[in-house]
């Protein structure tokens, strides 16, 4: 994004640069602490733990490794229609830039980002009673179990001047054993904010993550 362009689509939340952090995590290094590698993701748990690590370090190589080679992301707004949907590479992409370094991404231009999941409801999709509805259906998964986590997420990205977005989001996660034994993220699923559809006003400087992503990339 130019620098333009970022200012325009960030001037409306400047206010954020004077208010304290709501969505302060309670897990956070000290400050000059030094953490060691993030552990392989062997059991679902730590799957999560290095998601929100990978979030709040704006560690691109760790995101990376949390994301399935079959990763597909979407949401929608209230009527069901696709606000923003994404695979594997330009999910890369919009968080760690280009891979050829001409375009940054959000891990890139935001300084500071806040990062904390909720859970819920955890449950299992059994794959008999998830066949493929048709070739390459990324909710398919005939012959696999998936763990699924549900929770609320909020976010707190804010650049080197204090401008930035806040997303308040109840989200999808579901997650599927590799063959290496290491579980990774298949699916991410947004739930629409409440006034997408008109239902109800959405509170000033709240984005969803869809929308926070597509004015980064642009």
């Amino acid at each position: 994004m130019r620098p333009m362009a970022l200012s325009i689509a960030l001037l409306a939340l400047v206010a954020l640069g004077g208010c304290g952090n709501p969505f302060a995590p309670d897990k956070q290094a000290g400050a000059g602490e030094i953490q060691g590698p993030a552990p392989d993701a062997t059991t679902p748990e730590i799957l999560m733990d290095n998601l929100a690590r990978a979030m709040r370090d704006r560690d691109k190589d760790l995101y990376e490794t949390v994301l399935d080679p079959g990763f597909w992301f979407t949401e929608t707004d209230c009527a069901g229609d696709i606000v923003l949907e994404n695979g594997l590479e330009q999910e890369l992409e919009f968080l760690g830039g280009s891979r050829d370094g001409s375009r940054p991404g959000i891990f890139d231009i935001f300084r500071s980002f806040e990062f904390d999941f909720q859970l819920i409801r955890r449950s299992v999709e059994l794959g008999p009673d998830f066949p493929d509805a048709f070739e390459g259906d990324p909710d398919g998964h005939p012959d696999e179990d998936w763990q699924v986590f549900r929770g609320r997420v909020q976010m707190l990205m804010l650049d080197e001047n204090g401008d930035g977005f806040r997303v308040d989001q109840v989200m999808t996660y579901k997650l599927r054993l590799g063959e290496d034994g290491l579980w990774r993220i298949t699916r991410w699923i947004d739930d629409p904010l409440s006034g997408d559809c008109g239902a109800g006003k959405r509170p000033a400087q709240l984005f969803n993550w869809g929308t926070a992503k597509q004015v980064v990339a642009h």
